[in-house]
C-alpha cells in the first residue's frame, strides 16, 4: 500500500496507479535514505503540534509558516511572495498579507517598516499589481492594491504602530492615494457623481477577482463593485481621522464631505433592506445581487457606512451559504452560475476560480465582521475559534505546515491551485490574534 522507492538520484515524473485507500509518499533528501517517508511525514506532524490544543497548534503552526513568503527584497525592504510554487510579489497580496504574517507575533516596529517601504513604489496614488525591482520595472496594472494600503496601515496602527512614522512617513501617501483615486489617477476606475468608484472597462478585472482568459475577465464585475467602495469609504475616513490629528483642518473637513457623499451613495446602491444584505455589484442602477464574499469584506472594515445590525445581518448570510470549514466560497451553491470544483483546463479553472471556489484568506474579514455585527462575546469567540479549529488537519497535508490557495467549493473542499499562499496564511494568523484578544 505503500511506495519508497531508493533508487538514487532522480529526475522526471513519477506515474502510480492508486486505488482507494492507497498512500503513495515520496521523500527528496541530500542526506541520508529515508528508510519510511510516511513515519517521518507522521512524526514531524507531531513533533510541529508538540502536544498542544488544536488553536494552540495552529496559532504556532501560522507563526512558523509566516517566514516562508517574507524576503529581502531590492532596496532593502521587505518583500511578500504571494505563494509557491508560481507566485511572485503581488501589491493586492502583500498589503493584505503584511499585517498576518507580522502583527501576530509581535512584529510591530518591522511591519511598519515594510509599509513605509512600501511607499516608494506609490505612482498616482496607485500601488503595483506586480513589483518589479523598482518603481520604473513595476505593473500597476490593477485598480485597488493602494486600497487595501490603507487597511494595512490601521491594523498596524491599532497593534501599537509608532504615531510619529503614521503621521510623518504613511498620512502623506495615505492622502496621495485618496487624491489618486479622486482625481482619476487609475485609468479603469473613476469617480462618478455619487462619489463612487466604478469600473470603466469591462475587459479590467478591477478587483480581487481578477482572473483573466484570452484577455477578458472572467468575473469582471463592472460598474461599482461592493468591497471596492467600503475599501474608499474606509480610506477617506482615515485620511480625514488623520487630517484632524495632524492639524489640517481644511483638508479633514474636504476629506469628510466626501466621505460623507460616499458612504451615502454606498447605502443607497448597495444595501436591499428587503433581503437585508448587500448586492455584489451596482452598474447604470442596476444591482448584482450575487451572495458573494465581498460583502463580507465591505462588512469587515472597521471604517464603514454600515450599521453593527446591518453587518450581522451579512456575515449571518454568508454563514449560511458561503462558510465552508475551508473558508468562503466565491459564490452561493444556490446561484445557477455556481461551479463547485475547481479543475480542468485552464479556462475551466479560470472560470470556477472566483464562482464558487473556497479562499481561505476569507475567513479574515469573516471573522472581522462577526465581531463587529455579533460583539466579542464567549459565543462569537467560540464560533471563530471552530472555524480555525477545522483548519488543523489542513497542516498535515498537502504540504507541511501551509496552506493551500483555494478549495473546492464541494465537500470534500479538495485543496487547489498553488500549494502554500501567503494571506491564507496571513490572515489565518490574524484570526488566531483576533481570538486570543477578543473577550
Amino acid at each position: 500500500e505503500r511506495g519508497v522507492y531508493a533508487g538514487g538520484p532522480v529526475s522526471g515524473r513519477f506515474e502510480v496507479d492508486l486505488s482507494p485507500g492507497d498512500e503513495f509518499v515520496v521523500a527528496a533528501t541530500i542526506g541520508e535514505r529515508v528508510a519510511d517517508p510516511l513515519a517521518l511525514w507522521r512524526s514531524e506532524s507531531r513533533r510541529r503540534w508538540g502536544g498542544t490544543t488544536v488553536v494552540t497548534g495552529v496559532a504556532a503552526d501560522l507563526s512558523r509558516a509566516s517566514d516562508r513568503y517574507l524576503f529581502a527584497a531590492p532596496g532593502g525592504r521587505t518583500g511578500v511572495i504571494a505563494g509557491f510554487p508560481w507566485f511572485g510579489e503581488w501589491g493586492r497580496d502583500t498589503c493584505i498579507s503584511l499585517p498576518g504574517l507580522l502583527l501576530p507575533r509581535g512584529m510591530v516596529k518591522e511591519c511598519g517598516e515594510a509599509l513605509v517601504a512600501l511607499t516608494r513604489y506609490v505612482r498616482r496614488g496607485r500601488l503595483p499589481n506586480r513589483f518589479g525591482v523598482d518603481a520604473a520595472t513595476s505593473e500597476y496594472a490593477a485598480a485597488d492594491p493602494a486600497l487595501w494600503f490603507p487597511r494595512a496601515v490601521r491594523f498596524w496602527e491599532v497593534a501599537g504602530g509608532d504615531e510619529t512614522v503614521l503621521l510623518r512617513d504613511l498620512y502623506p501617501v495615505l492622502v496621495e492615494i485618496a487624491c489618486g483615486y479622486r482625481d482619476g489617477a487609475a485609468s479603469d476606475l473613476s469617480l462618478d457623481d455619487g462619489g463612487l468608484l466604478r469600473a470603466t472597462t469591462g475587459k479590467t478585472a478591477a478587483t480581487w477577482m481578477d482572473a483573466i482568459c484570452d484577455g477578458q475577465a472572467m468575473t469582471p464585475r463592472n460598474g461599482c463593485a461592493v468591497e471596492v467602495n467600503a475599501l474608499w469609504c474606509f480610506c477617506l475616513e482615515y485620511v480625514a481621522r488623520l487630517a484632524k490629528r495632524s492639524g489640517d483642518v481644511a483638508g479633514a473637513r474636504e476629506w469628510t464631505a466626501l466621505k460623507s457623499r460616499a458612504s451615502k451613495s454606498f447605502l443607497e446602491r448597495f444595501w436591499m433592506e428587503d433581503l437585508r444584505r448587500l448586492a455584489d455589484c451596482w452598474h447604470e442602477g442596476v444591482r448584482d445581487t450575487s451572495v458573494r464574499p465581498n460583502m463580507v469584506i465591505a462588512a469587515s472594515l472597521e471604517f464603514s457606512p454600515l450599521t453593527k445590525e446591518q453587518r450581522a445581518a451579512v456575515v449571518d448570510l454568508a454563514r449560511a451559504e458561503l462558510l465552508t470549514p475551508r473558508g468562503l466560497r466565491t459564490l452561493s451553491p444556490r446561484d445557477p452560475n455556481y461551479r463547485g470544483r475547481y479543475e480542468g483546463d485552464v479556462r475551466s479553472r479560470d472560470a470556477a476560480y472566483h464562482q464558487g471556489t473556497v479562499w481561505p484568506w476569507l475567513l479574515g474579514p469573516y471573522a472581522d465582521a462577526y465581531f463587529l455585527g455579533h460583539g466579542r462575546g464567549r459565543a462569537a469567540k467560540q464560533h471563530v475559534a471552530e472555524i480555525l479549529q477545522a483548519f488543523a488537519p489542513q497542516f498535515e497535508e498537502r504540504v507541511l505546515g501551509q496552506i493551500a490557495e483555494v478549495f473546492d467549493g464541494d465537500p470534500p473542499h479538495r485543496p487547489r491551485g498553488a500549494w502554500a499562499q501567503a494571506w491564507s496564511v496571513a490572515e489565518l494568523a490574524r484570526v488566531a490574534a483576533l481570538i486570543g484578544s477578543a473577550g
